[in-house]
């Protein structure tokens, strides 16, 4: 039986029920029906063995999984998968019996040979029957050694990694310190990534603002992926297998954003009951999931719930925050080749305040106040339904699926001033691979997707909302191709377009008469955005590989930061376009540690970037017809990115990233023009300058270390570092060139990260974790107050001092648990 996945390839799988020489005729040993999901660990590097004893129950079942000998992270990766394994049970004449089985694990890195194999190393004796069991064959003898049969061999090709891509591995990345155990959390220590603000989930990528980040979940759009109040995803961790990070020059099968692609992908469907929870300070969560109908019927539910409420109110009285997510999913396999699924998430955030009203008298002079009920200061939601069809053809797979989503956020500034936006979905897509040769596969993909936006302005007549965020319908249809060509042993190219084509129209009666949205108010507009990709991976050496990557990607306009139900209308504008390309080197570096090198370049047209459009660095100032969030501004993004790292679950770990990089926005500033060469510039002129971000940040470093103290003990640290951001002198409260030409201080915290793990529910655990994000505490300055001493003649550079926040430290004590 021969069985294809995305992530697997199962090459034969023939173990013929064999009798040990030695074994009585009556006694018949355990046989592998599905042992193929075996994956080499991501992240992981060279070959490695891991042996493993299996209990096999009556039912065919893996009962109980005892390591023999092995290294992290291949342990992980081989218990996982001996825990899907099943088996035609063990025989004694016609009565079923539980029986021990030695498997061993062979792994081989996909880049230097095909498999990891798995190898049936030794058939111990069947466990006896208590009850059903005659005494006379409750004692079978053992198999010796020299008459094992030859072992069966059943063959799997590891994860292949996308050229430019720094893969994570779900449970590795649980392991670092200040990401509280959640996988996403991870991108903040990779490079060519900075934060808003530290403990912010909200990130620049590659100069690109967080609104222009792609989230995927299984191939899913994700609004948000963050919960806005800690700063936890809005997934469970223990549902995710591994985490894709692509900062610029992605595969063709990722569109509709300019930045770069976050892409979580869940785990398989598991063939055993599986739970795990855990309770910490701030929010609970749980994930179950068990197999049903002779496990042709998966059932997974997950979810988390923050009680932040009500620690918030007792140092707040009058503000309450909240979140909670879920995640839900049903696979049923119809046939060895078939299956159809059905996956729903969703998430909420709220933040509240309490209404105060002053009454005054006569004469002005407050007489009381009164406190009414909490009111959303700000409420998100968003809900997902997703429902597919996979297929096994012969040399590849076929996916079919149809997604329906809402999201909606609202926000105000008191009960009765609330404004609410919306967002209703539809999405069809196919997609899928097809072996071509041994040397080329195709990867093949289309799909539709239709959006609703709504706007509720409370009764406000406010035209701004109303010409940013229009009632309208818009329709985005694409096609993607690109293959992946093994040009010799040691090259390999993957060429792909893809194409997209935008659509919006106004919904009736969704302006006042005489607004417009950047043209006719009732009239459509369309666009055809084509996108050529180019990847390439070369092995210069055993241990040296050359990458490089070329793309052009296109966005709708966005916001700054993503907002579900909340996105820009004026796609008659234009598309924001990037143009991403890099060249890199991947060196395997002693003590299994890893070195990848990038330098990159992207260029970024029609960026929506409020930093540069809102903020007023001798930028026009925004006005009602002409909104800064709506502006566009040009960019680019260039530098080198170092990441040395070494897979997290090993005994003792390390991980360096660096990033040297110049973010820049043009802008139509006020140059003045000195004749005074002792003092400030006195003329001004208006021209075009580019000038470095609002959050451009030159350096930025993390460096982690974590350590297995042994008897259950793990503990780790990380020192994350950066510049500060750039600001303008001022003169009289006015930016002067050279704008941005000043930095704020360097910014630096230290995570930490202490746990003791204890096994407990057969190969389960229980954990007490303690970590803490920001331990030392550091304040963060976000900005500079400039004033000016008031004089008019000769005028001098304003005085600047920098603003701090925080220190914004958030400490986690928890338990988990899991089977």
């Amino acid at each position: 039986m021969t069985k294809s996945r995305p992530w697997v390839l199962v090459l034969a799988l023939a173990l013929a029920p064999r009798a040990a020489a030695a074994q009585t005729s009556v006694t018949t040993p355990p046989t592998a029906i599905d042992a193929g999901h075996v994956v080499y660990p991501p992240g992981a590097h060279g070959v490695a063995t891991v042996v493993v004893d299996l209990v096999i129950d009556k039912d065919g079942r893996v009962g109980d999984v005892t390591v023999v000998d092995g290294d992290e992270p291949f342990v992980s990766a081989a218990l996982a998968a001996a825990r899907g394994w099943s088996f035609t049970p063990a025989r004694r004449g016609d009565l079923r019996v539980s029986a021990r089985v030695r498997m061993l694990v062979d792994f081989h890195p996909p880049a230097v040979a095909p498999v990891p194999a798995l190898v049936p190393a030794l058939a111990i004796a069947p466990a006896p029957e208590p009850s059903t069991a005659s005494p006379a064959s409750s004692a079978p003898t053992a198999p010796s050694l020299g008459t094992t049969p030859p072992p069966d061999e059943i063959q799997v090709r590891g994860v292949r990694k996308e050229v430019g891509e720094t893969q994570l591995g779900g449970a590795e990345v649980r392991q670092m310190p200040g990401a509280f155990g959640d996988a996403f959390r991870a991108i903040e220590a990779l490079p060519g990534v900075t934060p808003i603000v530290s403990g912010l989930p909200f990130f620049f990528v590659r100069g690109a603002p967080p609104g222009n980040v792609g989230y995927f979940l299984d191939g899913i759009p994700v609004p948000l992926l963050f919960h806005l109040a800690l700063g936890p995803s809005v997934v469970h961790p223990g549902l995710i297998d591994q985490v894709d990070f692509f900062p610029g020059g992605y595969p063709a099968r990722y569109g509709r954003f300019a930045g770069g692609i976050l892409d979580g992908e869940t785990l398989p469907p598991a063939s055993r009951l599986h739970a795990e929870g855990n309770v910490r300070l701030f929010d609970a969560g749980v994930l179950a999931e068990t197999p049903l109908l002779d496990d042709r019927l998966t059932v997974l539910v997950a979810g988390r719930y923050s009680y932040t409420a009500a620690l918030v109110q007792i140092f707040a009285p009058d503000t309450r925050v909240a979140y909670w997510d879920y995640q839900a999913r049903v696979t049923y396999r119809l046939t060895p080749k078939d299956r159809i699924s059905i996956f729903a998430f969703g998430s909420f955030d709220e933040i509240d305040n309490r209404d105060q009203q002053t009454s005054y008298d006569q004469a002005g002079d407050v007489t009381g106040q009164s406190v009414g009920p909490f009111y959303p200061v700000f409420k998100t939601e968003f809900h997902r339904v997703d429902l597919r069809y996979d297929h096994d053809t012969p040399r590849g797979h076929l996916r079919v699926a149809a997604t329906v989503g809402v999201e909606d956020s609202i926000a105000g500034s008191s009960a009765t001033q609330q404004t609410g936006v919306a967002a209703s979905s539809v999405r069809l897509r196919a997609e899928g691979d097809e072996r071509l040769s041994p040397e080329m596969k195709l990867r093949y993909g289309a799909d539709v997707l239709l959006y609703h936006y709504s706007l509720d302005t409370g009764g406000s007549t406010g035209s701004d909302l109303q010409a940013l965020y229009p009632q309208r319908n818009d329709v985005m249809i694409g096609a993607y191709g690109d293959v992946i060509w093994k040009a010799s042993r040691r090259v390999e190219v993957v060429p792909g377009l893809r194409t997209d084509v935008f659509t919006s129209r106004l919904a009736p009666g969704a302006l006042s008469s005489g607004q417009s949205v950047s043209g006719s108010p009732m009239s459509g507009t369309a666009t055809v955005a084509p996108e050529p990709r180019l990847a390439t991976r070369v092995q210069a050496t055993p241990k040296v590989t050359w990458v490089s990557t070329f793309g052009v990607a296109h966005q709708p306009p966005s916001l700054l930061v993503p907002i579900p139900g909340l996105t820009l209308g004026s796609l008659a504008t234009g598309l924001q376009t990037s143009l991403q390309a890099s060249q890199g080197a991947e060196v395997e570096l002693p003590l299994d540690f890893k070195l990848t090198s990038t330098l990159f370049l992207h260029d970024y047209l029609g960026l929506n970037d409020a930093t540069a459009t809102c903020l007023g660095n001798g930028t026009n100032i925004p006005n009602a017809s002409n909104d800064c969030l709506a502006q566009q501004v040009r960019g680019r993004a260039y530098g080198v990115e170092l990441l040395a790292r070494r897979d997290l679950t090993k005994r003792i770990t390390g991980w360096v990233s660096y990033t040297l990089s110049r973010s820049t926005r043009e802008t139509h500033g006020i140059v003045f023009n000195s004749t005074n060469p002792t003092g400030p510039p006195v003329t001004s002129t208006n021209t075009l300058q580019e000038i470095p971000a609002e959050f451009d940040r030159t350096h930025v470093l993390n460096v982690l270390g974590a350590i297995d103290l042994g008897r259950g003990w793990r503990a780790g640290a990380r020192v994350f570092l950066y510049t500060g951001r750039p600001y303008s002198p001022t003169v009289q409260g006015i930016p002067v060139p050279p704008f941005n030409s000043e930095r704020l201080p360097t910014f630096y915290r230290l995570d930490v990260r202490l746990e003791k793990r204890w096994r407990a529910f057969g190969n389960g655990y229980i954990a007490f974790v303690v970590e803490g994000m920001n331990v030392t505490p550091t304040k963060e300055a976000i900005s500079a107050q400039c004033n000016s001493d008031g004089t008019l003649f000769p005028l001098k550079y304003d005085t600047c001092k920098p603003e701090y926040i925080g220190p914004v430290t958030v400490p986690s004590i928890g338990v988990e648990a899991g089977m």
